[in-house]
This record gives C-alpha cells, sequence and structure tokens, in this order.
C-alpha cells in the first residue's frame, strides 16, 4: 500500500482519518488505525482490508479461472462502458467497484488513468493485485461498497461492470457508487437486462437457487465446461453457417451467442460457471435501470447484445 493509497483512505466507520503503522512511503504488512472511533484494519500484501475475509463464489471462481487474456478483455471492457473509450481514463482518478480478478482494473490502468482504485469485499483482490503485476497507477482494497473507507466525492470516473446485480440491493449499491463520485465526475455501470431473459428466470435461475449453487465446486466445473462446449457448438457450429445463407434468421439469443462464440472455450466456461453460483442475480428491465441515473446529466443507456444493459452519466456540477 503506496501513501498515495492512503491519502484517498478514511475509517468506513466514522470517516476519520487513517493513520499507518508502520509509517512509511509503501507498507506491506501493517495495520491502519482511526483515532477518532479506535478502529484498526490491517495491511496484507500491501492491501488494505476493511471486512474480514468472506469466502464467497465468485472468491473461489476468480482464483480459479485467475488467467488474464488481455486483447480480450479490452474489447469486453469498452463494449461494456461504451460511450467510454480509452482516451476517458487519462489523468483520472477511478474507482472500480467489484474487481474480481483485475481484468478490468489492468484495462483502465493501461490507458493512462492516474490512478485506478479497485475494490472488492472478497480475497479475490488477492488475485487481481498479482494480475497487475509492476504495474504503479493501481491499487487494491478489500471492503464493502455499502460502507466504502473513501470520502464521498473522491472520484473523477466510478465504474461497476457485472457487479451490481449479484448484489442484495443493487440500487443501494449503484447509489453508494455514486456517493464516490465528485461532482461533475462520471459513473457506469453494467447489469443483466430482464429483457429477452426470460428463459434464465423461468428455467436456469431456480436452477441455480435450488440444486447449481449447492454443487460440490468440481462437479460445478464439470457443467460449466458443458454448458461452454454447448455454447461454442451452437454458435459456431449452427448459428454462423446459419446466419451466412440468411443474415437477418430470428434466432434464439443470437446477438450474444455470436458476440460469445469465438471466445476462447476457457473464457465460455467462465461465463457459464458466473451463472450456476451466485447468491443473487438480479436482472432489470430498462425502465429500472435507468430510473437510478435520475438527476444525473450527459445520461446515455444502452441494450448491449440484446440482453443486458450499461448505463453512463455525469454527475452534476452542483450536487
Amino acid at each position: 500500500m503506496k501513501r498515495s493509497l492512503l491519502e484517498l483512505l478514511v475509517c468506513p466507520t466514522c470517516h476519520g482519518q487513517l493513520h499507518s503503522e508502520p509509517a512509511a512511503e509503501e507498507v506491506l504488512e501493517g495495520y491502519l488505525h482511526c483515532p477518532a472511533c479506535r478502529h484498526s484494519y490491517p495491511v496484507r500484501d500491501g492491501i488494505p482490508r476493511f471486512v474480514e475475509n468472506r469466502s464467497s463464489g465468485f472468491e473461489y471462481q476468480w482464483k480459479f479461472y485467475r488467467e488474464l487474456n488481455t486483447a480480450l478483455y479490452e474489447r469486453q471492457f469498452f463494449d461494456w462502458l461504451a460511450p467510454v473509450g480509452p482516451e476517458f481514463f487519462r489523468d483520472k482518478l477511478v474507482l472500480e467497484a467489484g474487481c474480481g480478478k483485475g481484468r478490468h482494473t489492468v484495462v483502465a490502468g493501461k490507458h493512462g488513468a492516474r490512478l485506478v482504485v479497485a475494490l472488492d469485499i472478497t480475497e479475490a483482490v488477492d488475485v487481481a493485485r498479482a494480475n497487475a503485476g509492476e504495474a504503479s497507477n493501481l491499487a487494491f482494497v478489500q471492503a464493502d461498497l455499502m460502507h466504502p473507507p473513501f470520502r464521498p466525492g473522491t472520484f473523477d470516473y466510478a465504474f461497476s461492470i457485472g457487479v451490481l446485480h449479484h448484489l442484495s440491493d443493487p440500487r443501494a449499491a449503484f447509489d453508494s457508487l455514486a456517493r464516490q463520485v465528485k461532482p461533475g465526475g462520471h459513473l457506469s455501470a453494467w447489469v443483466y437486462g430482464r429483457e429477452n431473459n426470460g428463459w434464465i428466470l423461468y428455467f436456469l435461475d431456480p436452477l441455480r437457487i435450488n440444486i447449481f449453487r449447492r454443487v460440490p465446486a468440481p462437479m460445478l466445473h464439470g457443467l460449466a465446461w458443458l454448458g461452454a462446449v454447448s455454447v461454442k457448438l451452437i454458435a459456431r457450429g449452427l448459428y454462423a453457417p446459419l446466419l451466412k445463407l440468411w443474415p437477418q434468421a430470428p434466432l434464439f439469443y443470437r446477438d450474444y451467442l455470436m458476440y460469445v462464440g469465438g471466445f476462447p472455450l476457457i473464457e465460455l466456461e467462465t461465463i457459464v460457471f458466473d451463472h450456476l453460483h451466485p447468491t443473487y442475480s438480479h436482472y432489470l428491465r430498462k425502465e429500472e435501470f435507468s430510473a437510478w441515473f435520475q438527476g444525473f446529466q450527459e445520461v446515455v443507456i444502452g441494450w448491449h447484445n440484446r440482453n443486458s444493459w450499461r448505463g453512463f452519466a455525469r454527475k452534476p456540477a452542483a450536487q
């Protein structure tokens, strides 16, 4: 943990100023103390920890599927954040809510952000930090988005990709994310859509709730692999030849399956695994998602692959 990160952190309990022990320019092992409320928080492996370790399926997922496919992730990243492009990150102080294995953190840092602070509630932050390598403009924090260790209005830009819909109260989490953005700053979110996902809501989701999330991890990997192979066969073996003959064919889930069908099999397995184990999976209608951005400016709501929503907005200067 470098001094540049400590200067951004406050006690999540009382928002008091924190002091590091040892008092050094970089702390790998130590504590952060709050004189105001006398709470202390450990620093382990250079990461300040504001929550007790909370094991979850997502922590397991990112420790297992830990490798980075940077070229693929960069393409996905900007698809999910459109209209944000690479140049948008230059010189900005950025917050990522829910970093997983750091695949988005690395891309954001690569494009000139002054500092990207990646937050996750689980020890997936350890995987993310390892994947960051020697990048000097990336920092990692283990904390709860609902009680973030920052003063409101700290960041130029905040984003969350594929995380809010897996929390118990997605709207409250979005509002917490928005509070971290300074007046005049920007924020983005990408979430599952309800539109065109009826087959998930009425078939896959009951299986997830009642069966899949109780299945031992090795068996779940096997199911995810079978799902990945099925997606690959449908997309490349069936849909691709049909669409050459009939480009406008009304094929089930066409946009999404053709988008992911060319991914490596391990990435498809990760996607399927991601749908099988979460405690919460919320699917949001456009009207519900758009309502999150009421009161913001320059709002852009986009439909991605006809099954998910992405949103971008500017926080009013006088908030």
